[in-house]
């Protein structure tokens, strides 16, 4: 049975190894806004938390991870999830139950996300709807 694990900041260390290839990989989709080892610094500071999903019955097998961020705003607390990538997510999407619980717990107001397409189709299901659309324009390299 696959379970969304919370990974305590002194722990971060330990847990990297399974995570970290994940996570190089979903920020270079995402237009190279930070390393990986960004992410795990602000993750040991407290500023993001780390979930990995895995399967403990089946010998640890390790299914994806998670990111999140709290942001407090002046009028509202939201939790942001940065990444959220993995195999086999028809298996586990449905514990982003566990991350709205923990987004409940911690005073937020709501959840956000920034997400590839196909995410939206996934997750209207447990309720979420597109309110926004992100659209990117890169600077051309100087030839």
């Amino acid at each position: 049975m696959i379970e969304l694990v919370y990974i305590p900041n002194d722990l971060v260390d330990s847990a990297w190894k399974n995570v970290e290839k994940d996570i190089a990989d979903a920020l270079a989709r995402s237009n190279g806004y930070a390393l990986a080892a960004n992410i795990k610094q602000w993750i040991k500071d407290k500023k993001m938390q780390l979930w990995i999903l895995w399967d403990k019955e089946d010998k640890n097998q390790y299914y994806g991870v998670v990111v999140t961020e709290i942001l407090q705003r002046p009028l509202k607390r939201c939790l942001n999830i940065r990444i959220m990538t993995g195999h086999h997510r028809d298996k586990w999407q449905h514990l982003i139950k566990n991350i709205e619980k923990f987004a409940w717990d911690n005073k937020c107001d709501s959840m956000e996300l920034i997400a590839r397409p196909g995410w939206q189709k996934e997750l209207s299901r447990y309720g979420y709807q597109r309110t926004h659309v992100v659209l990117e324009k890169h600077k051309k390299e100087n030839k």
